[in-house]
C-alpha cells in the first residue's frame, strides 16, 4: 500500500487547529472497486435518491459520493485491508483491519467547519463497533482540522479494526457537523 502525505486544498496545515474526534493525516492509495446496492458504484446521490435507513439517515453504497441539499459532498471509498505497524493504538492481533478515505467536497456558499465530522464503523450482521487505529508509522491518526472554503475538498484516511469474520458485511457513518445541520449518512458494503 502506497501512503501519500494528506494536505488539505488549500490550506496549510500549520493553519489547522485541534479538536476532530476522528481524522486521519495521510492518504493511502487504496484500490476502487465498485460498490454494493445492486448498481455501479462512483454515482452522485443526492438525498431523494439514497435509500433510508430504520433511524432516518440515508444509506449508499461505498465509492459512491452523497451530496447533501446545500452543497456538501461526502465520498467513502471501498474498505481495503490495512497492515497496521507494530506501533499502532487500537489494534488487536485476531482482527483484520481496513482502511478507507473519507473525501469532503465543499460546493456550499460557506465555509465549512472539518472539525465536526464523526466518522463511525460497524461490522458484522449484528452491526458491532469497530475500534479505530491510530497508527503514526503508517501516516494514520494526525488530525485533520480547520475550515473547508467553498470550491475546495480535502481527503482524510480512516483505519478500524475489525473482525475477520466481519469484514463481508461493513456500515461507515459519516456525520459531518455532530448532526446539527447535515444527518448522518451509511456506505455499505464488503471490503475489498
Amino acid at each position: 500500500m502506497t501512503h501519500l502525505q494528506a494536505r488539505g486544498t488549500g490550506m496549510s496545515r500549520a493553519a489547522r487547529t485541534t479538536g476532530v474526534l476522528v481524522a486521519a493525516g495521510a492518504l493511502a492509495a487504496l484500490t476502487a472497486c465498485g460498490g454494493g446496492g445492486g448498481k455501479a458504484a462512483g454515482h452522485t446521490v443526492s438525498p431523494s435518491a439514497a435509500s433510508p435507513s430504520a433511524e432516518g439517515s440515508r444509506v449508499v453504497a461505498f465509492e459512491d459520493t452523497y451530496a447533501y441539499e446545500d452543497g456538501l459532498k461526502v465520498k467513502v471509498t471501498r474498505p481495503t485491508a490495512f497492515k497496521p505497524s507494530v506501533t499502532s493504538l487500537g489494534h488487536r492481533p485476531e482482527n483484520s483491519p481496513v482502511a478507507f478515505m473519507v473525501t469532503l467536497t465543499n460546493d456550499t456558499k460557506q465555509t465549512f467547519e472539518v472539525a465536526g465530522v464523526l466518522i463511525r464503523l460497524k461490522a458484522g450482521e449484528k452491526g458491532d463497533p469497530a475500534e479505530q487505529i491510530f497508527d503514526t508509522a503508517r501516516g494514520v491518526g494526525n488530525p485533520l482540522t480547520g475550515s473547508l472554503p467553498p470550491g475546495k475538498s480535502d481527503t482524510a484516511t480512516f483505519a478500524f479494526d475489525v473482525p475477520a469474520a466481519d469484514t463481508g458485511s461493513l456500515d461507515v457513518e459519516v456525520r459531518p457537523d455532530f448532526g446539527v445541520k447535515y444527518n448522518s449518512v451509511h456506505w455499505t458494503g464488503s471490503a475489498h
